[in-house]
């Protein structure tokens, strides 16, 4: 006598960060394979879809606790998209596949067992591992010749930006070190700056902060001998 396949599903769909749960585009790579999966099932019941946002290294996953407790209680199959939804973490992985009471189902390998969900989750992560390790050596080699990492054209950027920052403190310095110097505050400073139609590098009105950052800027163009003594 053949047992009849289990036709019920709780589906879980992970994504390690709140941008892609919020994004769905995580989420909908999943769903999109977990489809293609049900629609080759015999009236398949999906009895609920729970979205974890969790990174598949954690231990502590109370929305897969959830996900295995509807299982449990309905005698349903636990549905994920690839091993790596269900869990990177090898020791947990081992546990979910040994639980008797909860079958587990991969949607890109529809026809794997449990002992072959295991060894493709083996290999995963030694690959995972492979790939840091030759990262890690590849950034170290490249430090070592001289290359420079990282975006050269954002770090030029933000050069320019603080130069330019340091430019226009240094052409409101006699002014503000003035006011200051006669003991106005920098509230005071600001509304003497505003109410004569100046405005900030950004068009914007001065703030005590802009203030604060105009001394702070112009003190140091003067270590630099940028900037004429107040």
């Amino acid at each position: 006598m053949t047992t009849a396949p289990n036709t019920k599903f709780v589906v879980l769909l992970r994504v390690s960060t709140q941008k892609q749960g919020a994004d769905g585009l995580g989420v909908a790579a999943q769903r999109r394979d977990i489809e293609l999966f049900l629609n080759q099932q015999q009236e398949p019941e999906v009895l609920a879809e729970l979205v974890e946002v969790e990174s598949g290294a954690a231990t502590d996953r109370p929305v897969l606790e959830s996900a295995l407790a509807l299982c449990r209680k309905h005698k349903a199959t636990l549905l994920v998209q690839k091993v790596d939804r269900l869990s990177r973490d090898l020791e947990l992985l081992a546990r979910l596949l040994k639980d008797r009471q909860v079958p587990v189902k991969v949607a890109q390998l529809p026809n794997a067992d449990n002992f072959q969900l295991h060894l493709f989750g083996c290999l995963a992560a030694q690959e995972r591992e492979f790939i840091s390790t030759r990262t890690k050596a590849a950034l170290a080699a490249a430090k070592l010749r001289g290359v420079q990492l990282g975006n050269p054209k954002l770090a030029e950027l933000n050069k320019t930006r603080k130069r330019q920052a340091r430019q226009f403190a240094v052409q409101h310095s006699s002014l503000v070190w003035s006011l200051h110097s006669k003991g106005k505050t920098h509230r005071e400073i600001c509304s003497v700056l505003n109410d004569a139609g100046m405005t900030t590098r950004n068009g914007g009105v001065f703030h005590p902060v802009t203030i604060t950052r105009i001394l702070r800027r112009t003190t140091q163009a003067q270590a630099l001998g940028a900037a004429p003594a107040a």
